[in-house]
């Protein structure tokens, strides 16, 4: 009977490859948290091809993605570890410089504040909205408030303010540079639903799961 082999040990180089992977599964457990984005409708469409999205609904996922490595990030190094490979995600996969690193994240940041503001305003009409429903008749409710519209644009604008401003910081080469990996990591894991112009009758199923991502503790934002 043969005796086994004892494995040899691959010391810093395994630690550095386990250390990847760790750090790969959470980019792509941060990303589970955002993605995917779903617009107001009743039915669910397949994931959409970067043909599909327009660039407002794309950027603003890839926006929260860089905000939310970043706070898991602080999260890793308040409980003793060593957050920078997720807090320079972006730069070293897209290969950024450093300052073209830092504009990303400023302008993340300002886009993220100014729509999380605009959400605050769309949930106190939806709410009304929903209110008024009750005295509603079932067959014809109301029409959903022209606000909704006027803040959703607001948001659209907000994002697209971002990427220009991106555009004219890095130039046409470097831009065009992060959008392909824009386009290739965040696009494909983004679900939308089509809209419908009337009211649901009754609550749509829950969207089914992308992926078989294991789940997280939740990630508070910064007030």
């Amino acid at each position: 009977m043969r005796t086994p082999t004892k494995a040899r040990s691959h010391g810093p180089q395994t630690s550095r490859a386990s250390r990847g992977t760790w750090i790969t599964v959470l980019v792509l457990v941060i990303a589970s948290l955002v993605l995917p984005h779903r617009t107001r409708s009743q039915t669910s469409t397949p994931t959409a091809t970067a043909q599909q999205l327009p660039q407002q609904i794309v950027y603003k996922q890839a926006f929260r993605t860089v905000l939310l490595l970043d706070i898991q990030a602080a999260t890793v190094d308040r409980q003793g570890g060593n957050g920078n490979n997720l807090r320079s995600y972006f730069q070293n996969k897209a290969g950024l410089t450093a300052a073209e690193t830092a504009l990303l994240k400023s302008t993340a940041q300002s886009v993220v504040t100014q729509i999380r503001a605009i959400d605050e305003q769309i949930q106190s009409v939806a709410a009304s909205y929903r209110a008024s429903l009750k005295n509603s008749p079932a067959n014809s409710p109301p029409p959903l408030p022209a606000e909704l519209h006027t803040l959703q644009v607001q948001k659209d604008n907000l994002v697209l303010g971002g990427v220009a401003a991106l555009q004219s910081g890095y130039g046409t080469a470097r831009f065009q540079h992060l959008d392909t990996f824009v386009q290739a990591t965040v696009t494909p894991n983004i679900t939308t639903n089509t809209l419908t112009a009337s009211a649901p009758k009754k609550a749509p199923s829950p969207p089914a799961k992308t992926s078989p991502l294991p789940p997280m503790q939740p990630i508070q934002w910064p007030q």
